[in-house]
């Protein structure tokens, strides 16, 4: 059982955690996506009954992210944030007191609707449509049009692959997808639902399971 696998593609050495984010060795670099902060807690405010102390579990997880990788940046690949302003926040703020150098960069995602000043007073730095550095384009969902020689690596589908077994047996597992010119990232949140993808025969398939990532073959 492995919990990360270290990959070489596009030029560009990538660290895939069983987390579901990655780490670009060459800049220092933690990338996730689709971490929806706040969900339960917007559910929970309608209504809906959902366990508690899902988001912290998720900050904790970055913060152990952050001692193993020691990152310069993260850079969130859209829907950082689930919705509008509710008591969620408050546990984000306790935990960007723990790490205040600690530069973020989000990628605004469809639900990245909280106002501006927030995310100023939070010391994110919000970017529109997409980053580039390097020969890598990151964006929240896929660009129509990709840069000749330009890598896009997005999320914003929660992509999962099924996998099957005897009996008829299936299991649904999430993924990333490493394609030609692309990369899909899985959604870092475990309040999140996903999207079964079929890939295609140049597509290379690495699923998540139980606190392990393996290549599908």
């Amino acid at each position: 059982m492995q919990n990360e696998i270290e990959i070489r593609q596009y030029g560009q050495t990538f660290i895939l955690s069983a987390s579901r984010c990655l780490f670009w060795k060459e800049q220092q670099i933690l990338i996730i996506s689709d971490a929806h902060f706040s969900k339960e807690t917007h559910f929970r405010k309608n209504g809906i009954a959902v366990p508690a102390g899902i988001m912290q579990q998720d900050l904790l997880q970055i913060s152990l992210l952050i001692k193993k990788y020691n990152p310069k940046k993260i850079i969130f690949l859209g829907d950082m944030f689930h919705s509008e302003i509710n008591e969620g926040l408050n546990a984000f703020m306790q935990w960007r007191k723990t790490h205040p150098q600690l530069h973020l960069q989000l990628i605004v995602g469809n639900h990245d609707i909280l106002p501006k000043a927030w995310y100023t007073f939070a010391a994110i730095e919000c970017i529109d449509e997409y980053l580039v550095i390097e020969n890598l384009i990151f964006s929240h969902d896929k660009l129509h049009l990709i840069p000749e020689e330009k890598i896009n690596f997005y999320g914003h589908l929660h992509p999962a692959i099924r996998l099957y077994g005897g009996a008829k047996q299936s299991l649904r597992l999430p993924c990333f997808l490493f394609g030609i010119n692309e990369v899909i990232l899985p959604a870092f949140g475990r309040f999140t639902g996903a999207k079964t993808i079929r890939p295609d025969k140049s597509t290379i398939v690495y699923a998540i399971g139980d606190r392990e990532i393996f290549a599908v073959k």
